[in-house]
């Protein structure tokens, strides 16, 4: 079909819902769509796209934007029917953030299915202009439709849904909401998701989620895919994500947790070090977390393991262990070993390793322990002149020098303590001690006697203290604001700075510990408290929550919610929350 410039493909395009949908579909799934479209199997459409079997349904009445009518009426001098006011899920005019309105045209009713009604005939504008939304959740309404939008400009070709599910992983990752071998943490997910959008919002979209099935539709979305979802559970999964739908479709097909290669090779001995000459790289994920290991071989032999993800430049210089280090570092250890010359951590250095890591490598290897070569450590020599001092002796003249000059710093430093005086006549003391020990001992100053402090306690007056600040502490504790923290006796000692004095002697303090006693709450009271609260956030939020939300919110363990007291409580808490 062409018609100078209504081609087929612009009619489909920019006058259907196609670039809506297409997206979201298997690509062989869309190409079927587009030729259903092209040719006369109009009925087909509905089941191909998945809006038949979908809970979404399309909006009851035709709508529009009174700011967009009036701007038509002015550019084209009639209105028209916009399609983007037709999707389910847009609620508000992107352009001038005012709710939509229902026009007198109702969709999919016998008579007027078939019928074509000019946008002329069938909208009334409201007699007042209305104002910009304000009713809650308006912010996201807003951002879907701008993501609607923007769909319907694209001519974006469906790359998959597992290339969507790999997209999808990648940011729950990041968002530490699965682990890097792709395994979700749905508990966790269902939770913040169903924090992030309220019941009530989710219901107003008709993609409100059953949190005791496992089969949900957000469940879907992050399963292995068999078949579409309605485009409206994407963008809201996106918008979670804190991804705009064009961001997302920017988003790059294949995540790699170590970046593109080659990648540096980290062998310090090397004449191609921190050069980019390794092009393999396997990847494992470990066993507790799922992150991801890369283990990069190169061609000298080095292999080296790191744990990812990369997230920034630096981490590519990074090794989490070395598996092998290879022939080349092997012969540049031999080489270093043979020269005399190079200490042994010289030889560290530049083999980029310790020195325990130096000679383990060494004796594997078969070297000669102890190295072979003139060279003698500042050690080694010290230990030979002293040898040597001890057996020939030290001259009397030396030795009379040095004990003259010690004896003339004693007495012009009379009040200087032994500590002062080796810091400031540093040579004469070391000399002195390596040859003259004793008699240096004898002619130090005395050592300072240090008087400990009496360290008898009066318990009692620190018992009555401390019970005081222990009941003022719990009070503190139970009237802090936000999210109630269990009173316990290590919390109360904590807050006080106390915790290993309550500890060790509660023998010593009977006052304080009656008063822990009194004052600490049990699981039982301490779930009461959580409900209590759980209560006024869902009041000050104006939400009526179902009983696994409440009981989720606050935290309740299934043993704990299965006891009476607790079960009455949440039952009352349900009821004092259905006249909101």
């Amino acid at each position: 079909m062409s018609n100078g410039f209504y081609t087929t493909k612009y009619l489909i395009n920019n006058h259907t819902l196609f670039p809506f949908f297409a997206p979201f579909l298997h690509p062989k799934q869309a190409q079927k769509l587009w030729t259903d479209m092209e040719g006369a199997r109009g009925p087909a459409i509905k089941m191909r796209s998945g809006v038949m079997a979908s809970t979404v349904r399309p909006p009851e009445w035709l709508r529009f934007c009174p700011l967009c009518t009036l701007r038509d009426e002015q550019e084209f001098g009639e209105y028209y029917w916009h399609r983007l006011h037709q999707l389910p899920g847009v609620q508000v005019c992107p352009e001038h953030n005012v709710c939509l309105v229902n026009s007198q045209v109702r969709i999919l009713t016998p008579k007027t299915r078939h019928e074509f009604v000019a946008a002329e005939q069938g909208i009334q504008l409201p007699k007042t202009l209305p104002l910009a939304v304000i009713q809650p959740h308006h912010k996201i309404l807003l951002k879907i439709a701008q993501d609607a939008a923007w769909l319907l400009k694209q001519t974006i070709s469906p790359s998959g849904l597992d290339v969507l599910l790999k997209r999808y992983h990648q940011l729950l990752t990041e968002r530490e909401l699965a682990t890097s071998s792709g395994r979700v943490r749905v508990s966790q997910l269902l939770n913040e998701f169903c924090h992030f959008y309220s019941n009530n919002f989710l219901q107003s979209l008709q993609c409100e989620i059953n949190a005791e099935s496992q089969h949900n539709w957000l469940f879907r979305l992050i399963r292995s895919p068999k078949g579409s979802q309605h485009p409206l559970h994407h963008l809201l999964l996106m918008r979670f994500l804190k991804y705009s739908a064009e961001s997302f479709f920017q988003f790059p097909n294949q995540f790699k947790s170590f970046g593109k290669g080659p990648w540096l090779c980290l062998n310090q001995a090397a004449s191609h070090f921190h050069q980019p000459v390794i092009h393999n790289c396997e990847i494992t994920y470990t066993q507790d977390h799922g992150k991801p290991i890369g283990t990069f071989h190169c061609s000298c032999g080095f292999i080296y393991c790191r744990t990812g993800p990369d997230k920034t430049q630096e981490d590519q210089f990074r090794i989490t262990k070395v598996r092998a280090f290879g022939s080349v570092w092997e012969e540049k250890l031999k080489e270093l070993w043979a020269n005399s010359t190079v200490s042994l951590r010289g030889m560290a250095r530049e083999l980029g390793v310790d020195s325990t890591t130096v000679k383990l490598h060494a004796a594997a290897l078969q070297l000669p322990f102890p190295r072979q070569g003139k060279r003698q450590t500042n050690r080694s020599n010290r230990m030979l002149v002293s040898s040597l001092e001890h057996q020939e002796g030290v001259p009397a003249n030396t030795l009379e020098n040095y004990r003259a000059e010690w004896l003339t710093a004693r007495s012009e430093n009379l009040t200087s303590r032994r500590t002062k005086l080796k810091n400031q006549f540093q040579r004469v003391y070391t000399w002195l001690r390596r040859n003259d020990r004793q008699w240096l001992e004898s002619n130090l100053p005395p050592k300072q006697q240090i008087n400990s402090p009496s360290l008898r306690v009066d318990w009692s007056n620190r018992d009555s203290e401390l019970a005081e600040a222990a009941r003022l502490s719990a009070t503190s504790l139970y009237k802090q604001e936000g999210r109630p923290n269990q009173v316990t006796v290590a919390a109360i000692a904590r807050e006080l700075g106390q915790l290993a004095l309550i500890q060790k002697h509660p023998d010593k303090l009977p006052l304080t510990s009656d008063v822990l006693a009194n004052v600490v709450e049990t699981r039982e009271s301490f779930a009461l408290r959580r409900i209590d609260w759980v209560v006024h956030c869902y009041r000050e939020e104006r939400v009526c929550p179902q009983r696994w939300q409440l009981i989720r919110r606050a935290g309740l363990r299934p043993e704990l919610a299965k006891l009476e007291s607790i079960h009455e409580a949440i039952n009352s808490a349900l009821e004092s929350l259905k006249i909101l």
